[in-house]
């Protein structure tokens, strides 16, 4: 039975990773870290905040899946706290996990770029102009699984994310970009492929591009639209300023793990 650690298991992305492997108590023993909010799911919960508190609070495992980060909307909030934790702790783990022999899967972000040119690879230049692309730029240590990629998913906290601003809207006149180009994936299908990565023993420290087939923001509206029956009246619309994020690989592990289409992960939300 492999031991596995979710730190920030009550964002976004860690609620649906730990979930996950929760799921699967006879292949995996799961801790869940949490910060200000208790974890309301797991029997094995620690606190750790990593502004304030040591490495050490991390239990010994087999695999360490860090689903801290400040968001977007949030990064604002305190630079200061933004850049230690999207910028410096990826480091100071990876290191950590080094020296504790813990294999880490860190998530990075397709904000790394600007969204200028589009069909990015693990080794295109990071050109993002904004203070979150230029912390998570920062953040990508040497000595782990970095999967680059773009991410939605429900959230059981803050609801800041695209997919609680398109619930919010619920039965309104909304745009959708037909301009803006994206391509990445739900929470979910994170969980799974980190899964999968664990399970079919093809961890390999790097950077790795992991994506679906792409879409614009109109077609990921009507999508969302039809899953959770919203009744949006979605108006195509073409921003003044065209952003195409979407990722491409130079590496193979991006066939090893059959991502679905992104049709079929919003139904799976």
């Amino acid at each position: 039975m492999k031991k596995i650690v979710v730190l920030g298991s009550t964002g976004m992305l860690g609620n649906a990773v730990g979930k996950y492997f929760l799921s699967q108590p006879d292949k995996y023993r799961t801790y869940l870290s949490y910060r200000n909010k208790d974890v309301s799911y797991g029997k094995n919960k620690f606190k750790f905040d990593p502004l304030f508190e040591g490495l050490d609070k991390i239990p010994k495992s087999d695999f360490i899946i860090n689903c801290i980060g400040i968001t977007k909307p949030n990064i604002d909030k305190n630079k200061a706290h933004s850049i230690i934790i999207n910028s410096l702790f990826p480091w100071q783990l990876a290191d950590h996990a080094r020296k504790t022999k813990t294999k880490l899967i860190h998530i990075t972000t397709d904000c790394v770029f600007s969204g200028k040119d589009g069909n990015y690879r693990e080794n295109s230049e990071h050109d993002a102009l904004d203070f979150y692309g230029k912390s998570k730029s920062l953040g990508e240590p040497n000595e782990a699984m970095v999967l680059r990629t773009s991410i939605i998913g429900e959230e059981i906290h803050n609801h800041a994310n695209l997919l609680a601003w398109v619930k919010s809207m619920a039965g309104k006149d909304i745009n959708g970009f037909t301009n803006h180009l994206w391509n990445g994936i739900t929470t979910n299908q994170y969980a799974k492929l980190c899964g999968k990565i664990i399970d079919s023993n093809i961890y390999e420290p790097g950077i790795f591009h992991i994506f679906s087939n792409r879409v614009n923001k109109f077609k990921l509206l009507q999508l969302l639209d039809k899953k959770f029956n919203l009744g949006l009246k979605i108006k195509k619309y073409k921003a003044d300023v065209a952003v195409n994020r979407t990722l491409a690989t130079t590496k193979d592990l991006q066939s090893k793990l059959e991502i679905p289409t992104i049709e079929e992960m919003i139904r799976d939300i």
